[in-house]
């Protein structure tokens, strides 16, 4: 095998010296003796030098081949000098083989130069007559001539020889260089080739017809469990696989040997250790230069974890499809337009629409009533822009004309590129939770009220003997000196302490809507500390602080009540042995604004951090069962929050706990707006229509209304109103008339009348509670109400104030 151009010149030459030498050795002893016995001293001489020189360069492989080359060309030459200056003109064959020799070892060039270096040595050897006899020339002139002639046709011989040997030399060696750099660079890309098939995770593998391994790479070596390819080559799957995968390899050797090639093809393959992986492979026929199949090439990736992954996606997919059409909540999947695209069962029970027939429609052609749509677009305008927060309660209607709640929870969708693509939405009817919500709200405040039933009652008792001792002392007969003026006042003024108690506990007990005023938070304190006192018991000491200077907060008194009475409640069952409560009130700054904060501290057994980091949840609680619905702090938190305060609370085990509430504060001049001035002048000449069942009050009222100047008709009810009504003969100003009657109520009264007073003004009235007057639907916002019980000045004002208002299109009274 020749590894580089120069090979074949090297091996040449180590031949030419090994024979030379041992050949020479044996003619060399011949020559020697016969040498010397002619006394050709000369030709001895000659070749004990070229045997030496021989010798040394065969046995000398380490010298540079040009150096042993150029050594050996010139005791060459040397032999062919002495042969012709001893042995005569027979001896030029000898230039020929130096010439020769110098061009297959140095080249064509060098051959050249040693052809020229022959031909002028046989020429200046015959020349000068320094060979043998045979040489001399007989006459210089003619006989030099004529050895010129002799000399040129032995050049011209001699270079036609050199040039036919040197252009061979020289062809052979350009085609050597030639198929030596193929050589390396297949050699190179070979070895690149080999580099990167063995890098690659994928095992790639040849086989020939006999479907045996002829090549095979570190990955189908791994997978085999081999440490050599050597082990691997001859050998076929029966070998090295189980029959069943060996047979389906077989199986498929066959098929792409006949042409067919296989792609992409599943397949398991148990590795050494005993798992099992899969692998996607892929095989093509192997055709030689005329297109005849020699063997076949394979490629197999491992895609196991794929294979795990796709079963994995699968078995989630499953769990979730699962859990999606088992879960209680409803699942609505939308397109980017908000049209539906998934409908859940849970979604079809709640709203009664099946999945067929929801499918590509947009909500507010099902399930989103008028009223709702606006505050819907709101949440999708929100959930577009990307907000994970656009969630809240919603009313929805249903398949069968139902209104129903619905806590939605939002998360909008997007693509790779960040495109809003839809949403995905669960939803919840809290329908009866919302209900069950305000009953026991409602029943925790009728639970308070319970409570104050002892106190309430040692205080109306207190009340009524006042009212009626004074009342039997000026009714009997004077057996004294009676100071009548002072008797009629304190009645009036216990009367008075009884109307507040009784607003006290109807507005407590109340279910109202929520409805801010701007108030003084130390007169609302002020107010209800009786009632607490009487709450918490004599055990308990309440006392309270208010700042002297206090901006103005706006929340519903009600509810304020509500919150006050609730934390007053878990304060007195935090110290059933007695203790100290306080209020405080104060103003603060907050985050730059003013608010004003009311504390309440008490002295009781305190609580853990994990209770306080729960406290405000709804239906939280840690009284006993029975005891407690755990709303009262989730309501305080909530009416806090709705007025746009909030709350906090610290405390720890055996220390107490205190409750921190801030309230926005407001201008004074709110207040201003919300409390008008009331009219210098309370009387007037104007007919007044009064409508009220209970005869005592109805005469109270007449008498009232009289002796401000007011001209009065009465009624007894809604029936007798509407024959005085059509029987009085003047004009009537006003109707005054009590909500809740017999037959008639009173809206249902104001609306028969307005064809016949259609400019009468109208004063509703009432003793119950906002609830009564609510279901006859009054609210205290839409129309002139004065609550019982009143004094005479105060419905006076009321009157004058109603009458005086501008008048305004009947239809607005109509109920």
């Amino acid at each position: 095998m020749i590894e580089t151009p120069r090979t074949w010149q090297v091996r040449l030459l180590a031949l030419i010296l090994r024979l030379t030498f041992w050949c020479g050795l044996v003619v060399y002893v011949p020559s020697l003796y016969l040498s010397l016995r002619v006394g050709v001293l000369g030709i001895a001489l000659i070749d004990t030098i070229a045997i030496v020189v021989i010798g040394v360069l065969h046995f000398s492989p380490s010298l540079s081949y040009m150096g042993r080359a150029i050594g050996f060309c010139l005791v060459f030459y040397m032999l062919a000098v002495g042969l012709l200056i001893w042995v005569g003109p027979i001896s030029q064959i000898s230039l020929f083989g130096f010439t020769t020799v110098a061009t297959l070892l140095l080249g064509y060039h060098p051959g050249f130069v040693t052809s020229v270096l022959s031909s002028l040595t046989l020429l200046v050897i015959g020349a000068i007559g320094w060979g043998a006899p045979g040489m001399l020339a007989p006459t210089w002139g003619t006989d030099v001539t004529a050895w010129i002639v002799v000399t040129l046709n032995f050049a011209l011989v001699n270079l036609m020889q050199t040039a036919a040997v040197g252009m061979v030399v020289s062809t052979l060696q350009g085609t050597l260089d030639r198929e030596m750099g193929a050589r390396a660079s297949l050699q190179r890309e070979h070895t690149l080739l080999r580099t990167l098939i063995d890098a690659l995770p994928d095992v790639i593998f040849a086989k020939d017809t006999h479907r045996r391994y002829q090549r095979g790479n570190a990955a189908l070596l791994t997978q085999l469990g081999l440490t050599r390819e050597a082990d691997l080559l001859g050998r076929s799957d029966d070998d090295l696989v189980p029959p069943a995968e060996a047979r389906t390899s077989r199986d498929h050797d066959e098929q792409v040997l006949q042409g067919t090639p296989l792609f992409n093809q599943e397949l398991p393959s148990p590795t050494a250790d005993g798992t099992l992986r899969w692998s996607l492979t892929n095989k093509v026929p192997l055709r030689d230069g005329g297109g005849g199949i020699v063997g076949l090439i394979g490629i197999a990736r491992d895609i196991t974890d794929v294979k795990r992954a796709e079963a994995d996606r699968a078995h989630l997919l499953d769990r979730l499809q699962l859990q999606i059409e088992r879960m209680p909540l409803a699942y609505v999947l939308t397109d980017a337009t908000f049209r539906y695209v998934r409908w859940n069962p849970a979604a079809e029970r709640m709203f009664g629409f099946t999945e067929a027939e929801v499918l590509g429609r947009h909500p507010f052609d099902l399930i989103v009533p008028t009223e709702s749509q606006e505050e819907v677009t709101r949440r999708f305008d929100e959930i577009m822009a990307g907000s994970m927060d656009a969630h809240g309660e919603i009313r929805n209607r249903t398949r069968d004309g139902r209104t129903i709640i619905c806590e939605w929870h939002n998360t909008p969708l997007v693509d790779e590129t960040g495109a809003f693509t839809g949403v995905l939405s669960l939803a919840e009817d809290v329908t009866e939770r919302r209900s069950l919500e305000e009953q026991l709200q409602q029943a925790q405040k009728m639970e308070a009220v319970g409570r104050l039933a002892g106190g309430v009652a040692h205080d109306f008792n207190n009340l009524l003997t006042l009212i009626i001792g004074y009342s039997e002392l000026l009714l009997s007969p004077p057996r004294a000196a009676l100071d009548v003026p002072q008797s009629v006042r304190a009645i009036r003024d216990a009367a008075e302490r009884a109307a507040t108690l009784t607003r006290q506990l109807l507005g407590f007990s109340r279910q109202s809507l929520l409805q801010p005023r701007v108030l003084d938070l130390n007169v609302v304190v002020a107010t209800i500390s009786t009632m607490l006192r009487r709450l918490i018991g004599e055990d308990i000491l309440l006392t309270t602080s208010l700042a002297p200077v206090l901006a103005h907060v706006k929340v519903d008194p009600g509810q304020l009540e509500q919150v006050l009475m609730n934390l007053a409640v878990n304060a007195r069952d935090a110290m059933p042995t007695g203790g100290h409560l306080r209020i405080e009130t104060s103003s603060v700054m907050l985050d730059g604004s003013a608010h004003v904060r009311l504390t309440m501290s008490d002295t009781g057994s305190g609580m853990t951090p994990d209770v306080v980091a729960r406290i405000f949840d709804p239906f939280f609680t840690t009284k006993p069962a029975g005891r407690g619905t755990g709303l009262g702090l989730a309501m305080v938190h909530g009416v806090v929050q709705q007025s746009g305060g909030r709350s906090e609370v610290r405390s720890e085990p055996g220390q107490g706990t205190t409750f921190t509430l801030d309230f926005p504060a407001v201008d004074d001049a709110g207040l201003k707006e919300e409390s008008p001035a009331l009219p210098e002048h309370v009387g007037g000449d104007e007919t007044i229509l009064v409508v009220e069942d209970e005869g005592s009050v109805r005469g109270l009222v007449v008498r009232t209304l009289a002796s401000y100047g007011y001209s009065v008709v009465a009624a007894t009810n809604g029936q007798d109103a509407l024959r005085v009504a059509t029987a009085h003969a003047g004009p009537i100003d006003l109707v005054l008339t009590d909500i809740v009657m017999p037959a008639i109520g009173g809206p249902e009264l104001v609306r028969r009348l307005r064809p016949t007073l259609p400019q009468a003004r109208t004063l509703f009235m009432s003793g119950y509670t906002d609830d009564a007057v609510m279901r006859h639907g009054v609210l205290e916002s839409d129309v002139a109400f004065i609550q019982k019980p009143y004094t005479p000045a105060e419905l006076a004002r009321k009157v004058r104030e109603v009458l005086d208002m501008p008048r305004v299109p009947s239809a607005e009274h109509a109920s």
